[in-house]
């Protein structure tokens, strides 16, 4: 009886407030049980959610036992990540890089020492940056052509994350590293294995995650990792091994973690001159060279491979779209004398469009966190949320609302053209996060997206195969959106 009472004592939480929600069945388990357990995707139970509170601003739902408010105003979602940042700006993620090393990077990091190292990492991942990494990503996006034209030869068909997990594990090792794996020949390479031990989906890793970010001190009391113990040793050692050779042979390289070691040289000199007071004691040291090193490889694997995937998925069904994508590349090309300059897919506003529209339609994330860092009264009423209140923007949900975005079901890159573009409503749309806080590698995975994109279009027409599971159904066991079966396609060579 007492574990009972004690289960649902957060439960009245809401109505003190007087504040609509979801009341919990079950002691203990919240509202999202079901997604926790890998009983229903993420993005389905959001939508019931946002189906729930049709018509109100906000909602209450419970995370376990952590009460979560759930915004579907874009107005209110505008003020929570830019407008009222000061009192939002953390993710609640609880990083503790004695316990978890690859924790003390910029996604996890809280408070002020979040923002240093977003001050100290944004001239990282600035346009003459990405514009010095572009032979890197050519050369990547060389070798999987080849790789496809394999499939092209053979008339055989192919799963296209596979490939693009591949290929984005080979631009992080190389932009990164510095290093050359070529996974794509390679299938038994460290790198991918350790990738997938990280996403692969599975109810284990699906309930790990969620218990990680709702009761991280009880996990760090058991000793739980959210990371394999074999991933974060071999990160170590390859950012440890990589730097010491690197000083040791005086080799530089135009990649992430030269830049990283760039950072620390400086650090280092102004803690020698006594430039670095009280206020600005975070130095980027080799832990946090190696977790940041280890946020590049995670975003790399995954994020960029899912909208590689979705969008040549949505080509391969519209052909009219692909045929167009592939003239305007051309007739861009044309200006260039055929080169594929930063300039030149600057000028690709087509392929922008294409990708936007993806991302729209198959977020990386479907939903942004964050959490009530100072209390604040929500705008025009008289309620006061706590310090240490989770929040939750319903990302997947707000881009696939046919009343922001009509037909959403529909893949329309015109959306996001010169003209219409700009009568989208804020807060409606925010693929990579917004406001201060948003995703620092945003430019170098729209680059990174591009080349391979412009690569592949150029070379071969691609088709859908019936391999493919349509309409798509996704997997329960991740926290992102996995198409079960895969993505199937079919490529030949253009003439």
């Amino acid at each position: 009886i007492l574990a009972y009472f004690y289960g649902i004592s957060t439960y009245s939480f809401w109505k003190k407030l007087d504040i609509p929600y979801i009341k919990p069945k079950y002691p203990f388990l919240g509202t999202s049980y079901e997604t926790a357990f890998s009983l229903k995707p993420t993005h389905l139970k959001q939508l019931e959610y946002y189906e729930h509170f049709k018509g109100k601003k906000y909602g209450g739902i419970y995370a376990f036992t952590h009460p979560v408010l759930f915004i579907r105003d874009p107005d209110l979602i505008e003020s929570v990540l830019i407008k009222d940042f000061k009192s939002f700006y953390n993710r609640g993620t609880n990083s503790d890089p004695n316990f978890d090393p690859l924790s003390a990077n910029l996604v996890f990091l809280e408070d002020t020492n979040w923002k240093i190292l977003r001050q100290k990492l944004s001239p990282v991942f600035s346009s003459g940056k990405l514009k010095g990494m572009l032979p890197q990503l050519d050369e990547c996006a060389e070798k999987l052509n080849k790789f496809v034209e394999k499939f092209a030869d053979n008339n055989e068909p192919f799963e296209i994350k596979q490939i693009m997990s591949k290929f984005s594990i080979d631009v992080v090792a190389s932009c990164a590293f510095g290093l050359n794996l070529n996974t794509l020949d390679n299938p038994n390479s460290i790198f991918v294995k350790l990738g997938q031990k990280v996403f692969q989906p599975c109810w284990q890793n699906r309930l790990k995650q969620t218990l990680t970010s709702q009761y991280p001190e009880l996990l760090r009391y058991l000793g739980w990792k959210s990371l394999p113990q074999r991933l974060e040793t071999f990160f170590i050692g390859l950012v440890k091994d990589t730097i010491s050779y690197r000083e040791q042979n005086n080799i530089v390289r135009n990649d992430f973690l030269q830049l990283l070691m760039e950072l620390r040289k400086q650090d280092m000199e102004k803690l020698n001159n006594g430039e670095i007071g009280d206020e600005n004691t975070m130095i980027m040291d080799e832990k946090l060279i190696t977790s940041n090193a280890f946020v590049f490889f995670v975003a790399g694997f995954d994020t960029a491979a899912s909208t590689l995937s979705y969008c040549m998925f949505e080509l391969s069904r519209n052909p009219d779209i692909q045929e167009e994508a592939y003239q305007h590349i051309l007739e861009v090309l044309e200006k260039y004398d055929g080169q594929l300059t930063y300039d030149a897919i600057k000028q690709m506003t087509l392929i922008s469009q294409i990708f936007a529209e993806t991302l729209r339609m198959y977020p990386p994330g479907v939903e942004v966190r964050r959490r009530v860092t100072k209390s604040c009264v929500i705008p025009e009423t008289t309620i006061t949320l706590p310090k240490g209140l989770r929040v939750a923007v319903p990302l997947y949900s707000l881009q696939n609302d046919p009343n922001y975005f009509p037909e959403p079901e529909k893949f329309i890159p015109e959306r996001f053209n010169k003209e219409n573009r700009g009568s989208i409503k804020k807060g409606t749309y925010m693929p990579f996060g917004d406001g201060p806080r948003m995703c620092i590698g945003k430019r170098f995975a729209k680059l990174e997206m591009r080349v391979a994109l412009i690569k592949l279009l150029l070379n071969y027409k691609f088709t859908l195969n019936p391999k493919t599971i349509t309409p798509l159904v996704f997997d329960s066991t991740s926290f992102m959106l996995v198409p079960i079966g895969g993505l199937w396609l079919n490529v030949e060579k253009r003439s």
